[in-house]
């Protein structure tokens, strides 16, 4: 019997999966547990046995017990001579590796893009044109990147963005992510949300929905942890091994990343505050600290800029052409002292289109 484990993400995983002759997880047990023969009988002549990391939930614990034993007496009864298994959990690894049954076993991981030099020039060229205001930033962010280019290194990379709120720290971290991985989306996690038991339960392992199962299916290797200081202290202990090491090990995953960049955010206003608050345990596991500035009217210009394009693109040709008729961008631009942040901005724009075109209804 032929066992392949695949590492990564689902879409790179649909590539190994044949396009014909599949019998997933979840159709095997609907027709176990329905005990209807005909469901079984619909898979004779499939070849493979394609379980999905969101499958595994959906079996009781006894099947992920005996997974091994279940596997091949199923292959017996339908046929199948292959199990193809995506980012399994811990206890079906181990059966794998102790069985003393003779297995033919492959383990294909996913390579993440891995931050090189012609990223690092993009963004030295590129970032003041994304980031309005932050130049500072950019010459931290390049000082703490560049170390990830050497061949030595591959713990994560932990950078805390720290600053007021709304002045370009979360989009640092998905323009980053654009750069290295231009088609894939940003593994991000609102840590502002983790406050109650729910919470513990995906931080410290759950079966059915985990951080570390999370992080199995991610799509890229550029991690954000937005709002970091507004998480319960109490889960700062799960990541002291995630920052140091580049392992998140949970009851049910373990998970090595690699090559990770992983940024944090907080509206803290100096490292002094960030040391206090956070305590030296999670505060000494950062390699960078970054601090960003309160934006520049320079700076709340080029914004409005932006902000004025992109929301326009979001109405139809008819209502552009009638929101251009009344010059909004050059009259919020003479208010731009009375805006703190890009998000104030953002509010204040779409609110001055909408009422033009509510008030020609």
């Amino acid at each position: 019997m032929k066992f392949e484990i695949f590492n990564g993400p689902k879409r790179e995983f649909n590539k190994l999966v044949p396009d014909q002759g599949v019998l997933t997880l979840s159709n095997l047990v609907r027709s176990l547990d329905t005990k209807d023969a005909s469901l079984l009988d619909t898979c004779t002549g499939c070849h493979s046995l394609v379980i999905y990391s969101d499958e595994y939930s959906g079996v009781a614990d006894f099947f992920i017990e005996g997974f091994l034993i279940y596997s091949l007496l199923y292959a017996q009864k339908i046929g199948y001579e292959e199990v193809l298994l995506h980012n399994p959990p811990a206890k079906i690894l181990q059966q794998l590796q102790t069985s003393q049954t003779n297995l033919d076993i492959s383990v294909k991981s996913y390579k993440y893009s891995k931050l090189n030099m012609k990223h690092l020039k993009t963004i030295k060229q590129d970032f003041d044109n994304v980031i309005f205001g932050q130049s500072n930033v950019k010459v931290e962010l390049l000082t703490s990147l560049y170390s990830l280019t050497n061949k030595g290194r591959h713990k994560p990379m932990v950078v805390m963005l720290y600053g007021p709120t709304s002045v370009g720290k979360t989009e640092t971290a998905k323009y980053i992510n654009e750069v290295v991985n231009s088609k894939q989306k940003l593994f991000l996690k609102q840590l502002s949300m983790f406050h109650n038991e729910n919470f513990m339960n995906y931080i410290f392992g759950d079966k059915s929905n985990s951080f570390a199962k999370d992080l199995l299916d991610r799509d890229t290797n550029i991690i954000l942890l937005d709002e970091f200081d507004k998480a319960h202290p109490m889960f700062y202990s799960a990541f002291y091994q995630l920052f140091d090491e580049g392992v998140y090990t949970d009851k049910f995953y373990e998970v090595n990343l690699v090559n990770t960049i992983i940024f944090c955010t907080s509206n803290y206003q100096s490292e002094k505050e960030i040391k206090k608050k956070l305590g030296d345990p999670i505060y000494s596991r950062f390699d960078h600290l970054i601090k960003y500035d309160d934006l520049t009217s320079h700076a709340k210009i080029s914004i409005i800029d932006r902000v004025y394009e992109e929301e326009l693109m979001k109405f139809s040709h008819d209502d552009q052409r009638e929101i251009e008729k009344f010059n909004i961008k050059n009259k919020i631009k003479g208010r731009v002292t009375t805006f703190n942040n890009a998000r104030e901005i953002r509010k204040i724009m779409t609110q001055a289109m909408s009422y033009i075109l509510i008030d020609k209804l």
